[in-house]
């Protein structure tokens, strides 16, 4: 089955078949090893690294691909076709290098940067709290900067992290302020790593930092909190507000990634379909199984059209928004309905369409949950009418904010 992106340049299809070469060699034949325990996922993903394909949108000096927003995208996708873990480990270990990029002092650009990049450190980005997930105003995890010491002292848990328990350079989101972090420092403890339902392989972590010393250097920004006594809403922090630009970046790829387990799911009860044969036909000759395989077609191409679009109006938050809340419920229903049209032997693991029913049904609560997308899509359709604005003009963007775009000097 072709991409989930429509009209691609010849550019862009010499990269999807050099990437879908790779993938068939470097990842395919382990996903299974993943998925049982035998080998560890970051076995899969470090070599990645020496190809650029870890980073690929950061210039080659930091050890990328120098690469567009759409050939990330493309990337993530087929990823996915094959282990939606395996890419979700790491997308999450270069949120922190992307951060470092954006808010970071000019030294600790490479430091931190290019060991990520290259797939030597791996890295998590801590944000969700036991008690602030959605709401974030609940954020409990603080820094006190000390002046006698140039350092802030940092307390606080973070859970549900991705890479959080093999993580060795994170950046810590407080009420007041993004930190650089290194799990080898002192007060640092990895309290659990989560068992899942899905997304076998994958590192899932709780946290907790016990009065840990970070250098001034590495702080990206900080807020002294001064609250007035009885207060305890913070409202929208710097810590916040500095995530807003990456949000429908983000939700685009959550989209793609979504598609690209369905994409397997899709082709292997096709094929299924036409080869079981029950009452001298095969079952695909049946309207009850069918009419799923149409119903199947039909949201995986209404969801490309959607990521399509979203994509090339990246600016757009509720249009990213809908593109991540209709992919990942189409997603699901794909993997859903084609679990059905196998039967019985479609519960087990002798095909990969279980598996693909189970890790795909994260999206729909991880970056957001529906619930949380249905509540950004109508607040942006009410400010349009607002501002007496069409609901379906949308602003004509680049893929990516930071495409194409230099990088400040160092």
């Amino acid at each position: 089955m072709e991409s989930i992106f429509l009209d691609l340049t010849e550019e862009q299809l010499e990269w999807k078949n050099e990437i879908d070469e790779y993938l068939k060699n470097n990842l395919g034949p382990y996903i299974d090893e993943v998925e049982q325990g035998r080998v560890d996922i970051w076995d899969v993903i470090r070599p990645m690294g020496k190809k650029g394909f870890i980073g690929i949108s950061f210039p080659k000096r930091f050890g990328g691909l120098g690469g567009t927003f759409m050939q990330e995208l493309l990337f993530s996708e087929q990823v996915c076709y094959y282990s939606l873990p395996v890419d979700m480990s790491r997308l999450s270990s270069t949120y922190p290098a992307t951060l470092i990029r954006t808010f970071g002092k000019t030294r600790t650009l490479k430091h931190y940067i290019n060991p990520i990049i290259e797939g030597e450190k791996i890295g998590c980005f801590c944000f969700t709290e036991p008690d602030a997930g959605s709401d974030l105003s609940r954020m409990k995890t603080v820094a006190k900067y000390d002046k006698g010491n140039e350092e802030y002292i940092l307390n606080g848990e973070k859970r549900f992290i991705v890479n959080g328990s093999v993580a060795d350079i994170l950046i810590v989101y407080a009420r007041n302020g993004g930190f650089i972090v290194q799990s080898d420092w002192e007060g640092y403890e990895v309290i659990e790593e989560y068992k899942m339902m899905g997304l076998h392989g994958l590192h899932l972590g709780h946290i907790k930092f016990n009065n840990v010393r970070v250098p001034k250097e590495n702080a990206l920004f900080y807020k002294e909190i001064k609250e007035e006594p009885g207060e305890k809403r913070l409202g929208k922090t710097a810590a916040i507000a500095s995530l807003q630009n990456f949000l429908g970046p983000e939700r685009a790829v959550l989209a793609a990634q979504a598609l690209g387990v369905a994409k397997k799911a899709l082709e292997v009860a096709v094929q299924y379909t036409q080869e079981r044969v029950q009452f001298k036909r095969p079952i695909s000759e049946f309207e009850g199984i069918s009419f799923k395989i149409a119903d199947m077609v039909t949201y995986y191409e209404a969801g490309r059209a959607l990521v399509q679009r979203s994509v090339k109006n990246i600016e757009d938050g509720h249009l990213a928004a809908m593109a991540k809340l209709f992919s990942c419920q189409a997603a699901y229903k794909i993997c859903d309905d084609a679990l059905q049209c196998l039967g019985g032997i479609g519960y087990t693991n002798k095909y990969p369409v279980e598996r693909c029913l189970r890790d795909v049904r994260l999206l729909r609560i991880g970056g957001g949950t529906d619930e949380i997308m249905r509540y950004v899509i109508q607040k942006g359709i009410y400010k349009r009418i607002e501002k007496q604005k069409p609901l379906t003009d949308m602003p004509k963007s680049a893929f990516f904010a930071a495409e194409g775009s230099e990088d400040r000097e160092e």
